[in-house]
């Protein structure tokens, strides 16, 4: 009888093992194309994401000071005026796949999932789609885009300057996952 739970515990640590994938790189950008100007950032250091395949739940927490923009002026402005990031300095995104999928089998497969999207403090739901690639050595590729509305998240624009800001701002993801 000991031997059998013996080997019922191992055997269900070797399944459950190798199911949690942490992102070892992770690069979140956006970009606003407004009549008059044209605005992209990127976020390559501020970023950590882990993907549980034995629960289905995805975890993404960004550092909204790590967006770094072309233009100082510009982040100083996105930083102080617009995402207030001394108040909310993360943007988070918790969530449930749609639909496994076989992570470990080589291959590319489309996936989604519907949780919760958290932005200058306000959680909305939200259903994020992206595409994983089954990489040698057990990694995953995960690409994607979707998009946001500032206003949904009570990111407020000045009225002189909605023509710069648009109303859907565009958010694009890229990162290799590793098994943990």
């Amino acid at each position: 009888m000991y031997l059998r739970n013996r080997l019922w515990a191992i055997t269900f640590g070797a399944l459950a093992f190798g199911q949690r994938y942490v992102a070892e790189t992770l690069k979140i950008s956006f970009y606003s194309d407004a009549p008059l100007e044209k605005i992209s950032a990127e976020n390559a250091k501020g970023c950590y994401s882990h993907v549980d395949f034995g629960t289905d739940s995805v975890y993404v927490r960004v550092k909204i000071r790590s967006f770094s923009f072309p233009n100082k002026l510009m982040e100083e402005h996105f930083n102080e005026n617009y995402m207030e990031s001394e108040k909310y300095p993360y943007a988070y995104f918790w969530g449930k796949l749609v639909a496994p999928f076989p992570y470990q089998a080589p291959g590319t497969y489309a996936v989604s999932a519907r949780g919760l999207l958290e932005i200058h403090g306000v959680r909305r739901e939200a259903l994020i789609s992206g595409v994983y690639e089954v990489l040698p050595e057990g990694r995953l590729r995960l690409t994607g885009k979707f998009f946001v509305r500032p206003a949904d998240y009570k990111i407020e624009i000045p009225r002189l300057l909605w023509q710069k800001i648009a109303e859907e701002v565009q958010v694009q993801f890229e990162g290799v996952y590793k098994p943990t």
